[in-house]
């Protein structure tokens, strides 16, 4: 499979799911710019994801042809996967003090020349910066350590 079929494939796929969060955006309340509504992040994330769709897909279809398609990575795949299934099975249970870092250090598997000091770093960053923005920023009720906090 050339690139282009990959960057065509790629660009259809982005514009699809931008499509779906736009519409799903449609149905939820936006709310105002002090408490922002469930709507807002889907319709945020349909509009940045929109447009690196269409550039994917009006780049193949100028005729760029590249190399082929890298093999598909099984471990990245599921490292990913399994990061987020821990992330979503445990943050509300355990709190973010376990699910972020948790999620970060099984993703980080996904990474053959990521260390593992590189990974608590960025663990460590991501915590602080899930807990800034979403229960500083947002006011979401997130434990940061069930039990405890």
């Amino acid at each position: 499979m050339k690139s282009i079929d990959a960057d065509f494939a790629a660009g259809l796929l982005f514009l699809v799911i931008a499509a779906a969060f736009g519409i799903t955006a449609t149905s939820y309340g936006f709310g105002s710019v002090q408490r922002l509504g469930a709507g807002v992040f889907p319709l945020v994330v349909s509009l940045l994801l929109a447009p690196v769709g269409l550039a994917l897909v009006v780049n193949a279809l100028r005729g760029r042809i590249g190399e082929a398609m890298a093999p598909l990575d099984l471990r990245a795949l599921f490292s990913i996967l399994a990061a987020l299934l821990f992330a979503a099975a445990t943050l509300r249970h355990v709190g973010l003090m376990v699910a972020v870092p948790g999620a970060v250090l099984i993703a980080s598997r996904a990474s053959r020349e990521l260390t593992i000091m590189k990974a608590l770093g960025v663990a460590a960053f991501l915590t602080v910066f899930v807990w800034a923005v979403f229960v500083l920023g947002f006011s979401v009720r997130l434990p940061l350590l069930a039990g405890v906090l």
